[in-house]
């Protein structure tokens, strides 16, 4: 995942912050964003640029102890349609193949 940024998962949100200017994280996965060199609340949950933000928490409350700048779940809008895609495909094959077995076992 060498590159990657919660900022390009399809469960990660940002917005500025009014009050700083400076923009906040959120993930759908329950993971809390930081920038991991800031260790004083609430600054360490704001940053300059999205991409500075990383999890630091995970969804149970423990630290997170990364080895890349995404957690596991990190999925992309490309990954996430293709998942799709499979997904459908491999429906509309188990559906036909369930018909064929059972005309072949009716028989």
């Amino acid at each position: 995942m060498a590159g990657f940024h919660c900022t390009d998962c399809i469960y990660s949100s940002f917005s500025m912050n009014e009050h700083s200017n400076r923009y906040q994280g959120a993930c759908s996965r329950g993971y809390t964003l930081a920038v991991p060199h800031v260790y004083k609340k609430p600054d360490m949950f704001f940053a300059d640029d999205p991409r500075d933000l990383v999890p630091v928490v995970n969804p149970y409350g423990k630290e997170y102890l990364r080895t890349s700048n995404v957690c596991r779940d990190f999925t992309t809008p490309v990954d996430k349609k293709r998942a799709d895609a499979k997904a459908k495909r491999g429906r509309s094959k188990g559906s036909a193949s369930n018909g064929s077995e059972q005309d072949a076992a009716g028989k």
